[in-house]
């Protein structure tokens, strides 16, 4: 072959990327084994997938997919760059956490490498949620956190409120109590003069269950 070339790189250097795929000009492109290329390239923890595409008559490219940071999860004295299904891309001892969302768990393991998995089957499922969320929801909310025993979801706002979302079941019906406590519900309270809310229980079918700090009603 006459020619190698990268495309979909913008994180990860096309000479990297070459050298991991074993490809050296001069080979017989009808020779190169595309799997084995592939999975080489895709153990860079910044690759989410890779295709080798031969370009007759001389000419291999690489087509990749980088991953890209979803989340941030905080671990030990650093925080975890996740993508959205939770694979740890970076490690950073100082990120905007405006930008990103934030996720904590009740369990870690006691090390975590770049490449490794961060709870994949959770992440997910809270990054669906979290591509429902309207901007306005996104942008008042402060923390998701997932027990790990119970595999329950709690949500907390920027105002303060403790949302238990409990599992995955019921979602439409949790999306639309989720968006009417955060756009509605805490301003209300909050113009009526009354303590924050402290929590609200939408585990449950039927009307939410409310709690300010300084008295409990059902809604």
């Amino acid at each position: 072959m006459d020619k190698i070339y990268v495309s979909g790189a913008r994180q990860v250097p096309t000479k990297q990327i070459i050298q991991m795929a074993g490809i050296v000009p001069g080979n017989n492109i009808f020779l190169v084994n595309e799997k084995t290329c592939t999975r080489a390239v895709e153990v860079h923890p910044l690759i989410k997938h890779a295709a080798l595409i031969r370009h007759l008559p001389r000419q291999v490219e690489i087509k990749v997919d980088e991953r890209k940071i979803w989340a941030l999860v905080p671990f030990k004295d650093a925080l975890l760059c996740i993508d959205n299904e939770g694979i740890c891309i970076d490690k950073s001892l100082a990120f905007s956490l405006a930008n990103y969302p934030v996720i904590t768990y009740s369990r870690m393991p006691a090390e975590i490498g770049l490449g490794q998995a961060v709870n994949p089957d959770e992440t997910q499922m809270i990054s669906k949620l979290w591509s429902k969320l309207s901007p306005a929801v996104k942008q008042n909310i402060s923390e998701f956190h997932y027990n790990n025993s119970t595999k329950e979801l709690l949500i907390y706002t920027v105002s303060g409120t403790e949302i238990r979302w409990g599992d995955k079941s019921r979602e439409d019906e949790k999306l639309s109590h989720l968006t009417q406590v955060v756009t509605k519900l805490e301003k209300t309270i909050a113009n009526q003069g009354k303590d924050s809310l402290e929590y609200v229980d939408i585990r449950f079918e039927g009307e939410p269950v409310l709690k300010t700090r300084a008295s409990e009603a059902n809604n």
